[in-house]
């Protein structure tokens, strides 16, 4: 199919250059301060009723490399990428995520030991997931590759969807339960269902073999596979939300408990978006399942004389491989699965301190993290927290969380990593989330 591996080629480049590596939506900040943005299941609030508000958050991760890694120096205008030392320092799979909520409206009251709530999220999905070789081979070429197999397999988990849920929370004694379920609607996926992609390189002139049993799927199909001028990203500002209602549909589940253990001690837990959609609109998927050979051949560099000469390199893997188009079929995305656990305990009226050990699950890859954290009062008005954050391999992660009461109104904003807001190019981890809340 003519253009295919291009735009293929291109979902890569584009990932790996523009965006700015940092993690997940997940802000431990906000476990911490247990009384703004999206609540935990089963936590029973003090106020009687609470309406969010528009708020936003978004969270990057990159487990490869940061920018810094990438971009050696520029110098008299013209930057140099440092590709050796990034391939050193990436493992051989590697992952990119994206993810983000917008929380359109949120009402929740409670009567007496029962906590309801009812609302509406934008969720935002990017997991990609990469191989040290496909980096080395769209910059570097297969000469590095000679007599070895190179894994030019990528993997895809990316949508777009609504959220509408409705929750309830019970208290007897010192336990309080609960959950929320939610009707889920799909705008936008993409998906791979199977991503074998192999290279081999013989130290024979050359010769190439090509082994593929790939299966790749989209709904609608995306711009970048029409050859317009897009990339694989989910683009939220070219969506009209009002019409977003589609066949896309699906369930999911959150479960939480908090336990009173005294005045001052309370455990917690949680397990969050159980669940999946089936894509039924406007599905493309596109397969290649073969094995080919080529004597005598070279796939050059990206790079001719310090410039990206993406185009080239790219119109040559497109004679190395055929994919074949396919309409009207469904798949299925699973949501990512969350957890947290951990316990709150208040030194003093103004004072607290806590610790959560988190995670987040997709397919057969987990991501993991425990994050320490402190809350202060110093005033009637405003509360604020620090918090210390490990996620995978990241050890600089330094949080914020702050509110303002103005009356009824509240003012909030998170983050797990304020360093990455001064400092993102040397980040691979950075998330945030701020928003407006009225409580009475």
């Amino acid at each position: 199919m003519k253009d295919t591996i291009y735009r293929f080629g291109s979902i890569v480049i584009v990932w790996l250059l523009v965006h700015v590596p940092g993690q997940a939506q997940m802000i431990q900040s906000l476990w911490h301060a247990n009384h703004v943005g999206y609540r935990m299941p089963g936590t029973l609030p003090e106020e009687g009723l609470v309406v969010q508000l528009p708020s936003i958050d978004i969270g990057l991760y990159n487990s490869g490399f940061s920018y810094n890694d990438l971009v050696g120096s520029t110098t008299n205008g013209v930057t140099e990428l440092d590709i050796d030392g990034t391939l050193n320092k990436m493992a051989d799979e590697n992952t990119l995520m994206i993810q983000g909520a917008i929380q359109t409206l949120g009402v929740g009251w409670k009567m007496k030991n029962l906590w309801v709530e009812v609302g509406h999220n934008v969720r935002y999905e990017n997991f990609l997931d990469y191989p040290k070789d496909l980096f080395g081979v769209f910059f570097q070429g297969n000469a590095p590759y000679i007599g070895k197999t190179a894994n030019l397999g990528l993997k895809v988990n990316s949508m777009l969807y609504n959220e509408f849920y409705a929750g309830v929370t019970g208290k007897i004694g010192p336990v309080s339960v609960g959950g929320r379920v939610k009707w889920l609607n799909g705008a936008l996926a993409a998906r791979t269902e199977r991503s074998q992609l192999d290279l081999y390189t013989s130290d024979d002139v050359y010769q190439l073999t090509i082994k593929s049993d790939y299966l790749f799927h989209s709904s609608p199909e995306l711009d970048l596979l029409k050859g317009d001028n897009s990339d694989l990203t989910l683009d939220m500002n070219n969506v009209n939300f009002s019409q977003l209602v589609t066949r896309n549909s699906g369930i999911a589940f959150d479960f939480g408990t908090d336990v009173d253990l005294g005045e001052r001690l309370t455990l917690s837990g949680a397990i969050m978006d159980i669940g999946q959609i089936k894509w039924k609109d406007d599905v493309i998927s596109y397969s290649s399942n073969k094995s080919i050979q080529y004597d005598g051949f070279e796939f050059s560099s990206l790079f001719t004389d310090d410039s990206l000469s993406l185009a080239g390199a790219l119109d040559t893997l497109e004679t190395l491989l055929e994919f074949e188009k396919t309409e009207n079929g469904s798949f299925t995305t699973s949501l990512p699965w969350s957890f947290q656990i951990g316990g709150r305990y208040r030194l003093t009226d103004q004072i607290g301190v806590s610790a959560v050990v988190f995670g987040q699950k997709l397919a057969t890859q987990t991501y993991s993290g425990i994050s320490l954290g402190g809350q202060f009062k110093p005033l009637s008005f405003l509360e604020a927290g620090v918090s210390y954050t490990i996620y995978e391999k990241t050890y600089t992660n330094v949080g914020l969380n702050i509110l303002f009461k103005l009356g009824p109104v509240r003012l909030y904003a998170a983050s797990d990593n304020v360093i990455s807001l001064f400092s993102a190019n040397d980040n691979r981890f950075a998330n945030g989330r701020a928003g407006v809340q009225l409580a009475f």
